[in-house]
């Protein structure tokens, strides 16, 4: 019996003989490897590369690809996704070096394992049908930059309220909508559990180990006064808190999810250190929430369709800063009188890199208004994306001088620098959350503003609970 099948131009393979082949193939290895180092016996590895030679040459090419592409990517990821909560599928994702898109999936935790090649805007095409994003999506404009804790927390204190209702209904009680310190520290801790249909422990098995566990009862504090100044959640006792009403579409959403899609990427920071993100997506019957998590930071908010495809082509695309950006650079001299190519540009339309395209005809697209002034373009000659009007591709009548444009430093990522647009959740450049943070919390008799934990007021002395 063959141990190495294709249907659908995927292959089947168990993880064993993935590492063999893998091994047989002298494929080199990296840190981010998605295959184990055990390369199996001598046997096994002949075994199964007499089956890999039986292939035809486009077989055999893809799959060394695959497996080049599993054993030394630049860049990987878990997807896990459920529907109606009956079942779970889990998928790891890894990014090819030196293609800007290509990525291969592994899928399934039992063998054999299914390997599949994708591309970026197929792999996100996926997940749109997953979420069922093109079906209506109510336009609430709900958001709030909180720190890591704080977005776990909240779901922790979801979590303890679903677990509240399920035991209202087996016990025809009615259910209590508050929650405590020591509920959300018990649910933090349990969060390693294996059951996908809970959000906290589904989205668990993205973070780094043992990161929901390892909280102290005052970081849990921190996280609670966070969302209390967010005006998330409200404390209406000592130690009892409920959802406000700012935070309760969100939490009804999330109780009542229809699928749920989480992906953890882990990826090298500009800075060289590996950094891991977490992106969870939750579809309500009229709603789809992002939760995204960066280092020691989050953002909570509920997305449209445009919203989305930034946001899936910020997780998905190739670990590089642009398209090009590997080539090498031209020399300082050349020969004179030499025709130069035209200049080739990228530029973005819903999310999605478009190009390359000919300075001449990007040009022409921008004055007939097929583009707006707006939108993000790049060449290999800019250090980074920026709009067509700042590229120099809309001409400037030389009797009309162009009016300044209003100074926006104060909009701009906290990540990268990079300008941002007022309406933007998430930055088109880095991908880090960019929303600004909601309206602070002010004290009740003089309204100066204050930061979370906060206990007195620093201009007049009051008392801030």
């Amino acid at each position: 019996m063959n141990s190495l099948t294709i249907e659908n131009q995927d292959f089947l393979l168990s993880l064993p003989d993935l590492c063999a082949l893998a091994q047989a193939l002298a494929l080199k290895s990296n840190e981010l490897s998605l295959l184990p180092t055990d390369s199996g016996s001598a046997e096994q590895q002949a075994q199964v590369l007499a089956e890999f030679k039986r292939l035809d040459e486009d077989a055999k090419e893809r799959l060394t690809l695959a497996l080049a592409t599993l054993r030394a990517p630049v860049k990987v990821a878990d997807l896990h996704h459920t529907i109606a909560d009956e079942s779970i599928t889990r998928v790891k994702l890894a990014w090819a070096a030196g293609s800007a898109d290509t990525l291969v999936a592994v899928a399934g935790t039992t063998d054999p394992r299914r390997i599949s090649a994708w591309s970026e805007p197929s792999m996100a095409a996926s997940v749109r049908q997953i979420l069922a994003a093109e079906a209506p999506l109510r336009d609430d404009e709900i958001a709030c930059k909180v720190t890591t804790p704080s977005a776990l927390v909240f779901l922790a204190a979801i979590d303890q309220l679903r677990a509240v209702r399920l035991y209202a209904m087996l016990t025809h009680a009615a259910p209590t909508a508050l929650f405590s310190k020591a509920e959300v520290l018990e649910r933090l801790s349990d969060a390693a559990s294996e059951d996908f249909r809970w959000p906290l422990t589904f989205v668990e098995k993205l973070l780094p180990s043992g990161l929901t566990a390892s909280y102290s009862a005052e970081e849990v504090d921190a996280a609670l006064a966070e969302l209390v100044a967010h005006a998330w959640i409200e404390r209406v006792a000592p130690d009892r808190y409920e959802i406000s009403d700012a935070g309760q579409i969100i939490c009804d959403g999330i109780l009542h999810d229809v699928s749920k899609l989480g992906i953890g990427v882990t990826a090298q920071r500009p800075d060289g250190q590996w950094g891991r993100d977490v992106v969870l997506l939750i579809r309500s019957a009229f709603h789809l929430f992002a939760i995204a998590m960066a280092g020691q930071e989050a953002v909570i908010a509920a997305v449209d369709n445009d919203e989305l495809a930034a946001l899936l082509h910020t997780t998905l695309q190739a670990p590089q800063a642009a398209p090009g950006a590997t080539q090498q650079l031209k020399p300082e001299s050349s020969p004179p009188m030499q025709p130069q190519p035209p200049k080739l540009w990228h530029f973005l339309v819903d999310g999605q890199t478009q190009g390359p395209v000919p300075e001449g005809e990007l040009r022409e697209r921008l004055a007939r208004g097929d583009l707006p002034a707006q939108t993000q373009v790049w060449n290999p000659d800019l250090p980074q994306w920026c709009s067509a009007s700042e590229g120099g591709l809309i001409a400037v009548p030389q009797s009309s001088p162009a009016t300044p444009k209003p100074a926006l430093t104060s909009l701009m990522c906290h990540g990268c620098h990079h300008p941002i647009q007022p309406d933007m959740k998430f930055c088109q450049e880095c991908g880090l959350p960019v929303l600004p943070a909601a309206t602070p919390a002010t004290c009740p008799k003089c309204a100066t503003p204050f930061d979370a934990g906060t206990r007195f007021c620093a201009t007049c002395g009051t008392a801030l609970n």
